[in-house]
């Protein structure tokens, strides 16, 4: 039995962030229940890539949720969510804010309905602060948050960083809410701002601009030394090195034989000639020639691969972390991992396919629910 089997949240965010944080509460055994809007959904279902008319990333991050469409800028839309928040023990929400008032989907009206609900909103900037009301993408969160600043180049990365550890830290709060919910029997409210979500993945280079001081011994993260790099072979391929620990950074001189540069690891002065170097002895070979003459030096020495390549990683097939289903959908499976855990691979679900089951479980009767499909308020997949 999965930790949240009789946990039921109510999902009313669109695209990445909410989608990962549904997926891996979903993993651990929740139901979710998708609301969307009946004139576009989720805007990542009609995101391309296409795989039978549906996006992928929607088919890979909504596996085995429920969807309910319903019209909430509508009263009686809005009626009909008040209801489902009687039985829910979750919602999370993802809009701007102050939207949720305007969709009766506030977090003080729907206490007042159900005071054990847990309350998740996930935004840009927080629900406070000058920039609370600007937009934004995770490569604007990123950029405020130090992230792209660590990286000596600020490129765009090749990754949603703010985004899915936005996910992550909702994951967080929503299940310590959830603890004190069994505890006090009291909900709570929690604000996850994207940005300040990112800026824990910057801590190192944050507390190296920040901290006081200066030292002749030097190490850092973002390429400046030659221990902790990426370099590229003869044939042009990307190899990360990580030999932060002495130990490691001595097994990788010994293994190129250059043990002349072991006394010079920590060395801050030698650092932009010793990185020369390095680049200048990676580019003498390739990048198989060095997978297999550094395999055993115990260095932290690893290829470059493509995300396009994870399938065949012997790594990753061995603990069974990502795959393709029949359908030709890509499935990642959640990093928690449980005893006994078994991946449920689950299709995403119709736009409104569980409209009207949902409704009937909710006690609205069939009639109700024609007269509202009728009136636009709600929809049901064909």
């Amino acid at each position: 039995m999965k930790p949240l089997h009789a946990t039921r949240i109510l999902d009313l965010t669109r695209l990445l962030p909410g989608a990962v944080c549904t997926m891996l509460l979903r993993d651990l055994g929740a139901e979710i229940i998708k609301i969307e809007d009946p004139r576009t959904g989720d805007y990542a279902r009609w995101m391309p890539p296409l795989i039978d008319g549906l996006g992928a990333f929607f088919r890979a991050s909504n596996r085995g949720k429920r969807s309910v469409v319903i019209d909430l800028k509508a009263e009686a839309g809005q009626a009909v969510l008040h209801r489902m928040v009687e039985g829910a023990d979750v919602l999370i929400e993802g809009f701007r804010p102050g939207v949720t008032a305007r969709l009766g989907a506030e977090y003080e009206r729907l206490r007042a309905i159900n005071p054990r609900l847990v309350y998740c909103s996930i935004s840009g900037w927080g629900q406070s602060g000058p920039r609370a009301q600007v937009s934004g993408h995770d490569l604007n969160y990123i950029a405020r948050a130090g992230v792209l600043g660590a990286d000596l180049k600020a490129r765009t990365p090749g990754a949603q960083v703010a985004d899915v550890g936005g996910a992550y830290v909702a994951v967080m709060g929503i299940l310590a809410a959830l603890l004190k919910q069994q505890q006090t029997g009291r909900g709570d409210s929690i604000d996850v701002a994207l940005s300040e979500a990112a800026m824990p993945l910057a801590l190192a280079a944050w507390v190296e601009a920040m901290a006081p001081g200066e030292s002749e011994r030097f190490i850092s993260l973002r390429g400046e030394s030659a221990c902790y790099n990426v370099y590229h072979s003869a044939d042009g391929q990307p190899l990360a090195l990580g030999a932060i620990e002495p130990k490691f950074w001595a097994n990788f001189c010994r293994a190129v034989e250059q043990p002349e540069w072991i006394e010079q690891h920590y060395s801050k002065t030698q650092q932009p000639r010793l990185i020369e170097a390095v680049a200048t002895l990676f580019k003498t070979r390739s990048a198989t020639d060095w997978v297999d003459r550094l395999a055993d030096a115990d260095c932290c020495f690893t290829p470059v691969i493509a995300t396009g390549q994870l399938l065949a990683d012997r790594q990753i097939q061995a603990r069974g972390m990502v795959g393709v289903t029949d359908s030709a959908v890509p499935w990642m499976r959640s990093p928690i991992r449980l005893d006994d855990d078994e991946v449920d691979r689950g299709e995403a679900p119709a736009y409104g396919e569980h409209t009207r089951e949902t409704l009937a479980g909710i006690a609205y009767s069939d009639r109700e629910i024609d007269q509202l499909i009728d009136a636009g308020v709600i929809r049901q997949a064909p």
